[in-house]
């Protein structure tokens, strides 16, 4: 089976549903989870152990792999945002925990188009607990990703680069390197969504280059810019 279904970026989330396609160990800035209703999804650790189940929760920085015979919906949140910490609170701390649709702050319908109008509303509250420098920095990263070096970013609220680094880790679970990435993807994403070509939305995301963008995007959601694009601007 190749990545061949939908992909979405909503406000605090990112998403794929569709068929699944082979692919090495990989991590990601974003709270994960897998959910297949027809078949046993199997989710690889970095030990080779599988996972096997309907629904998984995968923290942030933790080494897998996904397979499944059947459509899957994977859905990617925002290490920032309220949901993300919502749904990592209500399970277990493993780096691979399994999911019940009950320990869900969403309802998960037949119709992707209705989960996520789910998780656009739910996704865009942050941590009201968010360190409030911290919170005026990602404001500003958070819109132009490019604009300002991590160094320019942390003196603009009176932080050392050190500790601006020590601030998101503790409270968004990931490097800010990471987290940065993530944030330059949404850009060009949405750039993708009003027909911007790769070099285009690239460029939006302030990535060097077209091959920066691809490598970037397949590292963290394991598919191409190609493939999202065709999704995003509704392409067969």
């Amino acid at each position: 089976m190749a990545w061949g279904g939908q992909f979405v970026f909503g406000e605090a989330f990112a998403a794929y549903f569709g068929p699944s396609d082979d692919n090495d160990l990989h991590e990601h800035a974003a709270y994960q989870i897998v959910l297949s209703s027809e078949a046993d999804a199997i989710v690889i650790d970095e030990t080779g152990y599988e996972h096997a189940g309907r629904g998984f929760l995968i923290r942030p920085m933790t080494p897998h792999a996904v397979q499944c015979d059947s459509d899957i919906a994977l859905i990617y949140l925002d290490p920032q945002s309220g949901i993300a910490l919502d749904v990592a609170n209500r399970l277990d701390p493993d780096d691979i925990a399994t999911l019940d649709l009950d320990d869900l702050p969403f309802r998960v319908p037949a119709k992707s188009e209705e989960l996520v109008v789910q998780l656009n509303d739910l996704s865009a509250s942050t941590p009201s607990n968010l360190d409030a420098r911290l919170e005026a920095v990602v404001t500003e990263l958070r819109d132009e990703p490019g604009r300002w070096s991590i160094t320019e970013a942390a003196a603009r609220v009176g932080l050392s680069e050190s500790r601006l680094r020590a601030l998101v880790r503790k409270q968004f679970g990931v490097p800010l390197s990471t987290w940065l990435v993530w944030r330059k993807l949404e850009c060009s994403a949405r750039a993708l969504t009003t027909g911007a070509s790769l070099a285009e939305a690239a460029l939006a995301g302030g990535f060097s280059d077209q091959a920066h963008f691809t490598r970037a995007m397949r590292r963290m959601f394991s598919i191409t810019p190609s493939v999202a694009s065709r999704s995003l601007t509704g392409q067969s």
